[in-house]
């Protein structure tokens, strides 16, 4: 007999089994089918602003996909996504959905792009994941820790695509560093530094009236409630008011660990085991993310650790041989000098290439080929924002077991992985 269950279907119903386990799903590609290569992957985009504008500009450009539905809280974001979408395709088929469940919900999207604030990322994936579809999902991760570890969860057991939007993996000088690190060229390592810029300070605590086309209580969805300022709900507020996020502890800093992370090959011991530092806070207006920080750590074979700000992005890293210091722009240090006309050898270890982040999401969803960023590695490198600024927040030494994923021997630090979710809001 022919089973009535779609591919969807079947994930679901696997997942729901799977998820009580500390194990992802192994589902059969025989039972599931395998994405055509020639297949347009349908698009859903949950956030319409200024970011999710950017990464709707990037998908817009790619073959073998199409955005059919936009989600935003502002009604005006809404429209404008239709708009752009509906002239590039010449056509008026594209969704507008207030609510993003329902756009998750749609089955005629494959993959779901979020772009939202911070504090939404982890609820707007999972209910995508939970529905079989692909994710996108911009930095940082989670607004705690543990929800870093129910997403990562989700995306193994529905068995989905999953690509975190840590852009700087797909320029080449950063894999080529990265390849020199893990092949070994600069040695054992000593130290690596993570510099990022730092928060800033301002924004109006005078309540206004709410815009006619915003819906304030959604857009506000699981953090607490506090009444609407003019900056509440722009750019910059989104990213420095510590209910949405960690400001750029987690928003910047994500770039340049995410780096750390892959030139120390995404593994769990990737992410440092003791964490303590300092940081400066605002004394007044709306924003009240550090404006600088310094915390400092040891890994567990003993390398330093120093993650600092405010200053330009770098990932510096520094070995017996050598050092490499690479940003988005270029590099800082390559030293010794010679290495820079380095190239790898047959046998050696080789990363993955993407020239794109968007379409190596894409091509990973039809040919099946691994994605750039995946959502362990994107579980680490977050884990390492909320340890530092649990560090600096609390004044204590952290100290990290990476094999049960919890601080130890500090229940008051320990509780501060987890963060309340206002109602009806939950990870369940």
């Amino acid at each position: 007999m022919k089973s009535a269950l779609t591919r969807r279907q079947f994930i679901k119903q696997t997942a729901l089994v799977t998820s009580v386990t500390a194990f992802p799903a192994i589902i059969p590609s025989s039972v599931l089918g395998e994405t055509a290569p020639s297949k347009t992957i349908t698009l859903g985009h949950i956030g319409m602003g200024e970011r999710g504008h950017d990464l709707m500009t990037g998908f817009l450009g790619l073959n073998h996909c199409r955005i059919v539905a936009v989600s935003d809280c502002y009604k005006s974001r809404r429209e404008e996504g239709v708009r752009r979408a509906n002239a590039q395709y010449n056509s008026n088929s594209c969704k507008s959905y207030a609510d993003f469940r329902e756009l998750c919900a749609d089955p005629s999207i494959d993959a779901v792009v979020v772009a939202t604030p911070d504090h939404w990322h982890v609820l707007a994936a999972l209910e995508a994941v939970r529905h079989g579809k692909h994710v996108y999902v911009e930095k940082p991760l989670g607004y705690s820790i543990e929800q870093d570890k129910v997403l990562r969860q989700a995306v193994h057991s529905y068995g989905v695509v999953f690509q975190y939007g840590t852009q700087q993996r797909s320029m080449e000088h950063m894999r080529w560093t990265c390849e020199m690190v893990i092949n070994g060229r600069l040695g054992k390592l000593k130290a690596i530094e993570i510099r990022s810029p730092g928060n800033i300070q301002g924004g109006s605590t005078t309540p206004v009236p709410i815009p006619e086309d915003l819906d304030y209580d959604r857009f506000l969805g699981p953090s607490p409630y506090e009444p609407y300022t003019s900056d509440r709900c722009t750019f910059n507020g989104s990213w420095h008011i510590s209910h949405f996020s960690l400001g750029f502890v987690g928003g910047w800093g994500a770039h340049p660990l995410d780096i750390m992370l892959w030139g120390l090959g995404d593994t769990p011991d990737a992410v440092p085991v003791e964490y303590y530092g300092s940081a400066t806070y605002p004394m007044q207006g709306l924003y009240d993310t550090p404006l600088g920080w310094d915390v400092r750590g040891k890994f567990t074979d003993g390398k330093d650790f120093l993650f600092t700000a405010p200053s330009e992005d770098l990932t510096l890293f520094t070995g017996e041989k050598g050092r490499i210091g690479v940003k988005r722009a270029g590099f800082e240090v390559i030293d010794p000098p010679s290495l820079k006309d380095a190239i790898l050898e047959p046998g050696e270890k080789r990363l993955v290439v993407s020239m794109n982040h968007g379409e190596n999401f894409i091509d990973a969803i039809r040919t099946g080929s691994p994605t750039v960023t995946n959502v362990s590695s994107a579980s680490y490198s977050d884990f390492i924002c909320h340890l530092s600024d649990i560090a600096m927040r609390s004044g204590r030494k952290i100290r990290w077991n990476s094999l049960r994923e919890t601080i130890i021997d500090d229940p008051y630090a320990a509780r501060m992985m987890h963060k309340p979710l206002r109602e009806p809001w939950s990870l369940g």
